[in-house]
């Protein structure tokens, strides 16, 4: 378990530094908190951990909705679908 543990922290830790901090002193606070019996110190705990999640979330959504945005793009003008280009056939052919 230990050689897995550790990549998949690092890779967590590049992608949202901030909210990864924000969640294991929520974490932190909310164990201490509750193996201590401070009620006030596991609600803080946890109210961190909830909020720095929900801004992962959020930017998560973010970036999806940015990669949607760029994935619709036309590359052809919309006047390129009324002028259709003519059908050539062996007939046209001038020999």
């Amino acid at each position: 378990m230990n050689a897995i543990f550790p990549p998949v922290l690092k890779r967590l830790y590049r992608k949202e530094r901030i909210s990864s901090f924000l969640i294991v002193v929520g974490a932190v606070d909310a164990v201490l908190g509750g193996v201590n019996q401070v009620g006030t110190l596991m609600i803080l705990g946890l109210l961190t951990s909830g909020v720095s999640l929900g801004y992962r979330w959020w930017c998560i959504q973010q970036a999806e909705t940015r990669l949607d945005l760029k994935s619709k793009q036309l590359y052809l003008p919309p006047s390129a679908n009324r002028n259709p280009l003519p059908n050539l056939d062996r007939r046209d052919r001038r020999e």
